[in-house]
């Protein structure tokens, strides 16, 4: 499935159905397909969420979700028995935004420009037993861009962890924006 999704995406094929989508709603869809591996790891796994309303995009539920499902994946290979792995969320300046920190291996310095690139893995993985292709990472680039949004990887090297942040345009109802009067013209900003 992945691999028809790299196609798709690569062709311009994929679509999205959307919808209005409450980002704590598809962060705990994610969470909850990731449980079992969490549990087989001993890993602990955080939420925290720093803004009191829903934050809401523009989006498909099931691809976001998908998006999410492979950060933690990812998060949950790299990250050894007895780690912890945490997700915060909140509103920035007219974005929803995700990270997904871990406590795991890290992304080597040289290896970070590249880890969106497609069937890219650490040295860790060449021998396979940490399983995947290297193509997860390069279909949420692919699905976060198609959603207007960016993703980005940070990490300070080899045993340091890494953290993986998505970041989506907030969907704020017209309810929500209160009118600005300024130079003759209005205009609508958020509170």
């Amino acid at each position: 499935d992945d691999l028809l999704d790299v196609s798709r995406i690569t062709q311009g094929r994929a679509e999205l159905q959307l919808d209005t989508v409450d980002m704590a709603q598809a962060i705990t869809q994610a969470i909850e397909t990731v449980e079992p591996l969490l549990a087989n790891k001993n890993q602990t796994l955080v939420v925290n969420s720093t803004y009191q309303l829903p934050i809401r995009v523009e989006g498909d539920m099931t691809r976001l979700v998908q998006c999410l499902v492979n950060i933690l994946t990812n998060a949950l290979k790299y990250t050894p028995e007895g780690g912890q792995i945490v997700v915060s969320a909140h509103a920035e300046r007219g974005f929803a935004v995700v990270d997904v920190s871990d406590d795991g291996a890290g992304i080597p310095r040289d290896l970070l420009p590249h880890v969106f690139e497609l069937f890219v893995q650490g040295k860790r993985a060449l021998d396979r037993s940490l399983g995947g292709l290297g193509i997860g990472l390069s279909i949420v680039k692919g699905l976060v861009e198609m959603h207007g949004g960016t993703v980005t990887a940070a990490s300070e090297g080899h045993g340091h962890g890494a953290t993986f942040t998505v970041r989506l345009p907030q969907h704020i109802p017209d309810a929500e924006r209160r009118p600005l009067v300024g130079n003759g013209r209005a205009a609508n900003q958020l509170d």
